[in-house]
C-alpha cells in the first residue's frame, strides 16, 4: 500500500458538544477515508469476536458485514441495564466514562491489540502507516472523530477493561468510553473505580472525574432513559391520537429545563419529525443559538416545512447573520447547506455568503459551502467574481468548491477546465466530472441533490 494514502493534513472541525465545549471532528479527504475504512472492516470480524456481549456501541454485522446502528444500541443497553436493575433492584450503579477518550489512544498499543487478532496483515499496515501520519504530521491525535470506523478500533482498545471488569465478577454495560457498572455495595464500587483508573493508566488513559459517580440503589432508575419517552414512541408507532399532544407536552417540559437535556431534545427532535408536525420550529428559529450542536437534526426538521412556510428560509438567513452561531462554525455550514438544499435566494442571503468566502480566517468547510450557495444563487453579476476568487484562491478546498461554483454560474468553458487540469493536478478529477455536464451536482457532506439549471 502506497504512503501516498496518508494523510499529510487533517482538517479538524470543533463539532460543539454544548454551547461551550467542543470535540474535534477530523475531515478526511475521500481518497483517505477510504482506505482508513476499508483497513478498519477488513479487521473488524476479529475484533467483534474479540468484543464481549456488554458492549453495545459500533458493534459489527458479521452476517452482513456492516456496523449496527448505533442509535438503536444505545437505547438497547439502556432497556437490558433497565431490566436488569429490575430483577435485583438492591444494585448500585456505578457511571463513569474516560476523559477525551479518543485524543488521547496510543498508536503503538493499538497496533499491538490488532497484532494479536487474526487481522490481515495489510490492514494492520496500512492502519500503523496511515495513524502515525494523522497522529504525527497534523495538529490532531488519538484516532480521528467522525468515522464510524473509528468506533470499532476504540471497543478494541478498551477490551482489557472489558475483560478485567468480568474476571471480578461485575455486570457492566459499555456504549464506546460511556460505562454502567453494577455492584452490591457502595465500597465494591469504589474499589473498582480505582482498579479502572490504575488499568486505564497503563494506556494513557484516565477516567472522566466529572463524569463519574455512585447511584444509590433507589435513584438508578432515573438514570436511564425514562418510561415517559417509551409511552410517548409506542403511541407514536401505533397512531395513537394522543401521542402528539404528550409529545408537543413533553416538549415543553424539555425546554423549560434548565439546562435543556441534549437527549430529551434531540428525542423530541425526531419524534417531532418523523410525524411530520412544526410544533418546535418557532422555537428552534428563537433558540438556535443556544443549541449549536444540533444545528444539522434542527435544519433538517426545519427542511421538512419550508415549501409551505418560506419564511423559514429568511429566519434561516438572518440566524446566519444576526445570532451568534457566528461562534459555531459547523453550525454556519449547516445554515448554508439548508439554503442551498432548499433554493433560499435572498440579498442578505448573498452578502452572508460573500462575507464568509472572503473571510479567510473563516475554516475552509464554511467557506466551500459559501462557495456552493453563490454559485447557485449569488444573483446577476456575481458569476465572474466567483471565478476572480477561484484564480486567486490559495486553500485547495476552497478552490475545488469555487470551481464548481463557476460551473453552476455558467463560467466554465471545456478550454478553460483543460487549462485547469493542467495547472492543478489536485483538481483533474474534479474537471474530469465537470465536463461530462451533469446536470446534477451533489451537495457535499448530505449526499442529497439539487436539479441544475
Amino acid at each position: 500500500m502506497s504512503n501516498d494514502y496518508a494523510p499529510a493534513h487533517v482538517e479538524i472541525v470543533d463539532l460543539p458538544k454544548d454551547e461551550i465545549s467542543v470535540r474535534p471532528l477530523a475531515r478526511l479527504r475521500p481518497e483517505h477515508r477510504l482506505v482508513y475504512d476499508a483497513a478498519v472492516f477488513a479487521a473488524a470480524n476479529s475484533i467483534e469476536s474479540a468484543i464481549p456481549r456488554g458492549v453495545y456501541s459500533y458493534r459489527w454485522w458479521k452476517k452482513q458485514q456492516r456496523l449496527v446502528g448505533p442509535g438503536k444500541m444505545w437505547i438497547t443497553m439502556q432497556r437490558v441495564a433497565k431490566s436488569l436493575h429490575q430483577k435485583k433492584p438492591s444494585l448500585l450503579l456505578a457511571r463513569t466514562d474516560v476523559a477525551a477518550f479518543y485524543e488521547h489512544i496510543e498508536v503503538d498499543q493499538l497496533i499491538e491489540d490488532l497484532s494479536g487478532l487474526n487481522v490481515p496483515a495489510w490492514s494492520i499496515e496500512v492502519l500503523e502507516t496511515f495513524l502515525r501520519a494523522f497522529n504525527g504530521l497534523s495538529h490532531a491525535w488519538g484516532l480521528p472523530q467522525g468515522p464510524d470506523s473509528s468506533g470499532i478500533l476504540a471497543n478494541l482498545y478498551l477490551i482489557p477493561l472489558d475483560m478485567e471488569l468480568a474476571r471480578r465478577g461485575y455486570r457492566h454495560f459499555r456504549y464506546s468510553d460511556d460505562m454502567y457498572i453494577f455492584a452490591n455495595d457502595w465500597i465494591a464500587l469504589r474499589e473498582i473505580i480505582v482498579e479502572a483508573n490504575k488499568l486505564l493508566r497503563y494506556r494513557h488513559l484516565n477516567l472522566a472525574g466529572n463524569k463519574t459517580k455512585i447511584i444509590k440503589s433507589r435513584d438508578v432508575p432515573n438514570e436511564f432513559e425514562d418510561s415517559e419517552k417509551d409511552a410517548i414512541s409506542y403511541g407514536i408507532s401505533v397512531a395513537d391520537d394522543e401521542a402528539a399532544d404528550e409529545l408537543r407536552a413533553f416538549f415543553d417540559k424539555v425546554v423549560t429545563q434548565e439546562p435543556v437535556r441534549v437527549r430529551d431534545l434531540k428525542f423530541s427532535l425526531g419524534k417531532f419529525k418523523l410525524i411530520k408536525d412544526d410544533y418546535a420550529v418557532k422555537w428552534f428559529l428563537a433558540n438556535m443559538g443556544e443549541v449549536p450542536h444540533l444545528a444539522r437534526e434542527a435544519l433538517a426538521y426545519l427542511s421538512l416545512f419550508h415549501k409551505e412556510n418560506p419564511e423559514i428560509g429568511d429566519a434561516v438567513v438572518d440566524l446566519l447573520t444576526n445570532s451568534k452561531l457566528f461562534l459555531y462554525p459547523y453550525a454556519e455550514q449547516h445554515l448554508l447547506i439548508y439554503m442551498i438544499q432548499n433554493a433560499v435566494q435572498s440579498k442578505p442571503g448573498v452578502k452572508a455568503a460573500w462575507d464568509l468566502l472572503l473571510d479567510r480566517n473563516k475554516e475552509s468547510f464554511v467557506r466551500e459551502f459559501a462557495a456552493r450557495y453563490l454559485g447557485l444563487y449569488g444573483l446577476r453579476g456575481g458569476a465572474s467574481r466567483i471565478k476572480q476568487e477561484f484564480q486567486q484562491e490559495q486553500n485547495h478546498r476552497v478552490r475545488r468548491a469555487l470551481l464548481i461554483a463557476c460551473y453552476e454560474a455558467g463560467q466554465c468553458s471545456n478550454q478553460w477546465l483543460s487549462v485547469i487540469a493542467e495547472s492543478d493536478p489536485e483538481l483533474r478529477l474534479t474537471v474530469e466530472y465537470l465536463k461530462q455536464q451533469p446536470h446534477k451536482i451533489p451537495v457535499p457532506t448530505t449526499g442529497r441533490k439539487y436539479d441544475f439549471t
